[in-house]
């Protein structure tokens, strides 16, 4: 095998082979470097393995799910929109479809068919090849003191899912050549709750709820989101327990609202029933909130004032301190990494070092669960390889 390339990309996940593809495509000569024994070991699980390619959205809505790095992925969505990221799957044989949640998947329904489609022979792969050095001199770079290139892609990924692969390496590849690394948490994630024992309603989901989480900085004293939730054995999850916990930390405690409300009636019914048939809630959910307040279940019309103003405060306020402790086998996606005060937004080229590129999650941003991190994915992949592109075919 040749060792000397016009690009090498670090990293055979779902951004890493996205360019790759683009470039190969447009001819140019390039090489994928992955540590891994295999590509695309995390794209394979994503969208619960049917892998939710992007959204059925306008891109302006899109870039309203990345927070404050919406406006720096602008530039990314314009050279690769979701329309264009289904048009650029289905040249290349893939039938996709949108649900009536947006959620834009394969036919087949399987994410297999998109690591195939990316990995079609048209640019070669070494795999078992983790990097642990880049020389950069004034023409090109020496990797691993073996290959040599152009350009260089840096596409690592995150910190999530580290027996995939995904365990941080682009970090300190581009620390050693002059960037600075934002502190990672594992995000879109469910989250551990530490003062609650919740076996008793493992498994017990809802569809209203509200879920708040104070704000480090800003007018509005939470961040929060409404939706679909879901208690574990020891925490919470859901869609709106993932995309919130982007603004999570150890330690932090957040809050609940049921959007239920009791009201208070003196009847001869136990309470547990009055509250059921007030709320719709699951039984065993009702049986939990009257152990943990240390409320019996005796008639309503035996209930003290005091009981029904508690039951009413755990249904809209109820607190919880959280846990990321742990989460980074569970999380999606990564908050942190490389500084996007770093990085050219129109091209993705580092502005520390001339022809050096970053795609994907290795940078410091992150989206909501649902397409998003993906599409970012595929759009910061296009773009590196445009401008990669350009410049070869300048020389």
């Amino acid at each position: 095998m040749r060792l000397k390339y016009d690009t090498i990309v670090i990293g055979a996940g779902a951004s890493g082979l996205f360019c790759a593809k683009a470039l190969a495509d447009k001819k140019d000569d390039v090489l994928v470097l992955e540590k891994m024994d295999q590509p695309g070991l995390k794209l394979l699980i994503t969208g619960g393995g049917m892998c939710n390619i992007t959204r059925d959205e306008a891109p302006f809505e899109m870039l309203k799910h990345y927070g404050q790095s919406g406006r720096f992925l602008g530039s990314a969505y314009s050279n690769l929109s979701p329309e264009d990221t289904v048009n650029f799957f289905s040249k290349n044989g893939v039938d996709c479809f949108a649900r009536d949640d947006h959620k834009v998947f394969p036919r087949s329904k399987k994410a297999s068919t998109i690591l195939n489609t990316l990995c079609d022979g048209s640019f070669p792969v070494v795999y078992s090849t983790p990097v642990t050095s880049i020389i950069k001199d004034d023409k090109e770079f020496l990797i691993n003191d073996t290959y040599r290139c152009n350009y260089l892609v840096i596409s690592t990924g995150g910190i999530t899912y580290p027996n995939l692969g995904s365990t941080g390496d682009g970090y300190n590849l581009a620390k050693s050549l002059g960037h600075k690394i934002v502190d990672q948490k594992p995000t879109l994630t469910s989250l551990k709750v530490v003062n609650e024992d919740l076996k008793m309603i493992e498994g017990i989901s809802l569809n209203n709820v509200t879920i708040s989480v104070p704000k480090k900085k800003g007018k509005n004293k939470f961040h929060e989101l409404t939706g679909d939730f879901l208690f574990t054995r020891n925490g919470i999850s859901g869609p709106t327990v993932l995309d919130i916990s982007r603004y999570c930390e150890s330690g932090m405690v957040i809050k609940l609202n049921l959007n239920e409300k009791v009201v208070p009636v003196s009847v001869n019914q136990k309470l547990s029933n009055v509250i059921k048939k007030d709320t719709n809630l699951p039984s065993r959910l009702i049986d939990y909130i009257l152990k943990r307040e240390s409320i019996d279940d005796i008639e309503a019309s035996n209930t003290k004032k005091a009981n029904w103003i508690k039951i009413n405060e755990k249904l809209s306020c109820w607190k919880m301190e959280i846990s990321l402790k742990g989460t980074v086998k569970m999380g999606m996606s990564t908050e942190g990494g490389i500084s996007l005060k770093e990085i050219d937004s129109k091209s993705f080229e580092s502005k520390k070092c001339d022809n050096l590129f970053f795609t994907g999650e290795v940078m410091d941003y992150s989206g909501d669960c649902g397409g998003y991190s993906l599409q970012a994915c595929w759009s910061t992949a296009y773009t590196a390889a445009l401008t990669i592109d350009k410049r070869i075919k300048e020389q």
